[in-house]
């Protein structure tokens, strides 16, 4: 059997007019001011953590990407070359 929800035939919800917000210490409303890092020292954390960690295995992804197109490209060649041939036999 299911539950019966007890809701009230009420068109707002309940409001706690006792409700006081929580103040935080130290806060004081305004932007805080730390500096941005520079793009250098950016570009030297990645390449001294992140690029070491993935280099080979970018690096294997990179060539077995240019094989498949060096294998295309050479396969259209030489369709190009057997077509080539074929009109000038005809």
């Amino acid at each position: 059997m299911k539950p019966t929800s007890l809701t009230a035939l009420e068109r707002f919800p309940f409001t706690d007019y006792n409700y006081h917000s929580v103040t935080i210490s130290g806060y004081r409303g305004r932007c805080a001011k730390s500096a941005p890092p520079s793009f250098r020292n950016i570009s030297r954390q990645y390449f001294q953590s992140e690029a070491r960690r993935d280099f080979i295995g970018e690096a294997v992804v990179f060539a077995m990407l240019i094989i498949t197109a060096a294998v295309a490209v050479a396969n259209g060649a030489q369709a190009a070359v057997q077509l080539c041939r074929a009109f000038g036999a005809l």
